[in-house]
């Protein structure tokens, strides 16, 4: 058997070579995956404090987030107490103007009444007196006549402000009552539709009644229309009532806020709105060029 030292000595060489190139490249190796582990380490320490300041930043949003929505309940809840405050207030006026109006009316018939009453028995014993003078005839005659007149103002005034038929046989009377004087003192002429023999709760009919009030003061300053038309519907669904006019409309702009946030409206239609309110009601107005419909809307009492 022949053997070659020589070529066993480069075998060798090739093998040791061959194990070193290997070992640098697993030192090498290990190297950077010791620098790769750094990274990664660093990297996880940068990923957890970016979390960290993320989660601080994120509470301290949450907090201010919480302060303000607090804020704005608490806003919000002092708004809305104010405007029930003012709701309230609103209505209490409306009572006293109710009482007042009912005791100025009262006091127009028992204490203005009464002493032109005794005004003109005075004049007639007056004018007994005098019967012999013919020349004072025309002169009672004229103060009788102004003496009249005074006496169907007052009662007229009176009844305006607080019709005795509306406490005495309810709407439906008083409302005639309204509409027949109105009909004679104004141009315009009132069509009026009632259900027969009703009665409802003193607080409803008064309501109706100065929604009627305040509808035909309006139509009759603003709207130019020559006829109106008033119609009164009770059923186990509601009340109605609803004033119809023929005059020139309200501009849809001007519509929309009376209908929307409640701004450009006068006072008489706010406080429409808040006595029907109060009943658990609502105040519908439509317009456009062929006139108005305004509808006064209370849910079903019950109804005598």
């Amino acid at each position: 058997m022949n053997t070659n030292p020589l070529s066993d000595v480069d075998s060798d060489d090739r093998l040791y070579s061959e194990l070193s190139r290997v070992n640098n490249e697993l030192i090498n190796a290990q190297r950077d995956l010791v620098q790769k582990n750094v990274r990664l380490e660093r990297a996880e320490e940068a990923l957890r404090k970016a979390h960290t300041d993320l989660e601080r930043q994120v509470q301290q949003r949450t907090k201010e987030l919480e302060n303000t929505l607090s804020a704005f309940r608490e806003e919000v809840s002092v708004h809305r107490r104010t405007e029930e405050k003012l709701r309230e207030l609103s209505l209490s006026v409306l009572r006293i103007q109710d009482e007042e109006r009912r005791r100025v009316a009262r006091d127009l018939h028992d204490t203005a009444g009464q002493t032109l009453a005794a005004l003109k028995m005075t004049l007639s014993n007056l004018e007994n007196a005098v019967a012999p003078y013919p020349q004072t005839a025309d002169f009672f005659t004229e103060l009788n006549g102004l003496a009249d007149h005074a006496l169907q103002e007052i009662r007229t005034t009176s009844y305006l402000l607080h019709p005795p038929l509306l406490d005495e046989s309810g709407f439906a009377a008083a409302a005639s009552w309204y509409v027949d004087g109105f009909n004679k003192r104004s141009p315009i002429q009132v069509s009026l539709q009632l259900p027969e023999g009703i009665r409802l709760p003193a607080s409803v009919e008064i309501v109706l009644f100065r929604v009627l009030q305040e509808s035909l003061t309006n139509i009759t300053k603003h709207a130019g229309s020559a006829t109106v038309d008033v119609l009164l519907q009770a059923d186990q669904s509601g009340i109605s009532l609803s004033v119809k006019d023929y005059g020139k409309g309200i501009s849809a702009e001007r519509l929309a806020k009376m209908n929307g946030s409640g701004s450009d409206v006068g006072v008489g239609i706010a406080g429409m709105r808040e006595r029907l309110k109060e009943l658990g009601g609502r105040l519908e107005i439509e317009s456009d060029a062929t006139g108005t419909l305004l509808r006064a809307l209370i849910p079903a009492p019950k109804v005598v």
